[in-house]
């Protein structure tokens, strides 16, 4: 019962958006055109690539790429290539858990140990909270154990050792994304289908659904069409480490194409794959206190996009980069593939949403801004320690550091907003008092709101206080 209460909601807010003037109301042409330009801004046409494609119901209104499949062949990017798809392997995994729990082999509520009683896993986890990363599991050991060795890692050695975890928090009490979460499904698929779990999603879902492009990327196999796979920013570029690509499994083992994602969500979205209440507990917030940005349902990220609700997921492997969106006020599914683990696939995939929608977000232009200008900027923000920000200028440069992490270059752009090179959609707002002193930055995630205060802090010693 609990899984169908979350069906009328979703629904109904699908049916009001899918009925909205203009929704589906889309100039191709103009589509085209500023996709291309999006896709252009981000990729280094002699250097790694990334393909694009977007599709409104049956109709195709763009699919392009630019770059190299392989930089030291020459050999450029298509539409057709084949990737590392890394953590959209999660949307399948979670697909075919809850076509299981549809057909009555699984319960989403009943205990995960129930279907793994050998672990002695904790009786409070649920395959729902292993499914919204809500379980508590851990992705390393402690303390740390040696690393598994170069040859297939096999599933149950991996089910063990994170097992022996202890959980980071009560299950249930918080969320926190964990890979080791989604190996412990894929050994539940594994005990109840009683088939290796990249088998059991190729008869349940790839060969029903004529995925022909997508399965296990083992990097032994010959794979028609798949990519090189790179590391690193333009001038720096060199080739990835793949990794142990047996690691990952069910959290993000797969490689697919553009064509296979577009037909994989179209199928979950409307009810290929199950029926229509579950996909809405898919889609509905594991915690209603999440950030907007940053809610999770079952397998499945839920954004907000120029205000109107996406559903998705992005990926980042050895390789590899993706992200997935899929629009339900307008059927239109987005994917990004990329073939170097330091590409931005989600904003590459955010800026094509909202092509779509009719309001793109624009091309971030550093603004020439005078030293006294820089330097009122300067500060720390915010009144959690945890997570406070400060400004520091060097010169003419603007960088933000965090604790416990590398800080990040900025720009100030034409508007006066302070953006992150590495993600310019996130942006901060400077908010002044009336003599035009910052006392304020506000944080617009992904480029969207509500907006997160971060007052200026002044420090006395080691405190920080407003000011």
């Amino acid at each position: 019962m609990r899984l169908l209460a979350f069906a009328v909601p979703f629904m109904l807010l699908c049916s009001a958006a899918q009925a909205a003037p203009g929704a589906s109301e889309i100039d191709r042409g103009r589509v085209e055109t500023e996709a291309d330009a999006a896709l252009a801004s981000m990729v280094d046409p002699a250097g790694s690539g990334a393909a694009v494609l977007i599709a409104q119901g049956e109709a195709i209104l763009y699919r392009n790429a630019h770059g190299m499949a392989d930089v030291a062949l020459g050999v450029p990017l298509t539409p057709d290539h084949v990737f590392r798809i890394a953590s959209i392997t999660k949307t399948f995994t979670a697909g075919l858990i809850v076509h299981m729990v549809e057909r009555g082999e699984l319960s989403l509520d009943a205990p995960a140990g129930d279907y793994l009683p050998d672990l002695g896993l904790d009786r409070r986890i649920t395959v729902r909270q292993l499914l919204s990363h809500t379980a508590g599991i851990a992705d390393t050991d402690v303390p740390p154990l040696p690393p598994f060795g170069p040859g297939e890692i096999q599933i149950e050695a991996q089910l063990r050792r994170i097992a022996a975890r202890p959980l980071l928090f009560v299950p249930g009490g918080d969320q926190r994304y964990s890979n080791a979460g989604y190996v412990l499904l894929g050994g539940i698929i594994e005990r109840r289908s009683g088939q290796r779990w990249e088998a059991a999603l190729q008869d349940r879902l790839f060969r029903p659904l004529s995925l022909l492009h997508t399965g296990y990327a083992d990097a032994a196999t010959i794979v028609p069409g798949r990519v090189a796979g790179y590391s690193g920013e333009p001038g720096a570029l060199r080739n990835a480490d793949p990794g142990n690509v047996s690691g990952p499994k069910t959290a993000g083992a797969l490689h697919s194409t553009l064509d296979d994602l577009r037909t994989w969500f179209s199928a979950l979205a409307h009810g290929q794959v199950v029926r229509a209440p579950y996909f809405a507990a898919m889609t509905t917030p594991a915690r209603a206190s999440a950030a907007v940005q940053d809610r999770y349902g079952l397998g499945l990220a839920l954004w907000r996009v120029r205000g109107e609700e996406v559903i998705g997921h992005t990926g980042q492997i050895g390789g590899g980069a993706s992200a997935l969106i899929h629009i339900p006020s307008r059927d239109t599914v987005i994917a990004v593939l990329a073939n170097n683990d330091s590409f931005d696939a989600q904003t590459l995939a955010r800026r094509l949403a909202a092509i779509v929608i009719g309001r793109p977000y624009p091309i971030a232009r550093p603004a020439l801004l005078s030293a006294e200008s820089l330097a009122s900027l300067a500060g720390t923000y915010g009144d959690d320690a945890r997570n406070r920000r400060t400004l520091a200028v060097t010169g003419h440069a603007l960088t933000l550091v965090r604790p416990d992490r590398p800080p990040i270059p900025m720009i100030v752009d034409g508007d006066g907003k302070l953006r992150f090179v590495t993600d310019d959609l996130s942006y901060f707002e400077p908010i002044r008092d009336r003599r035009g002193h910052v006392v304020r930055l506000d944080l617009y995630s992904r480029g969207e709101g509500p907006p997160v205060a971060y007052p200026r802090q002044v420090l006395r010693g080691d405190t920080a206080v407003d000011r």
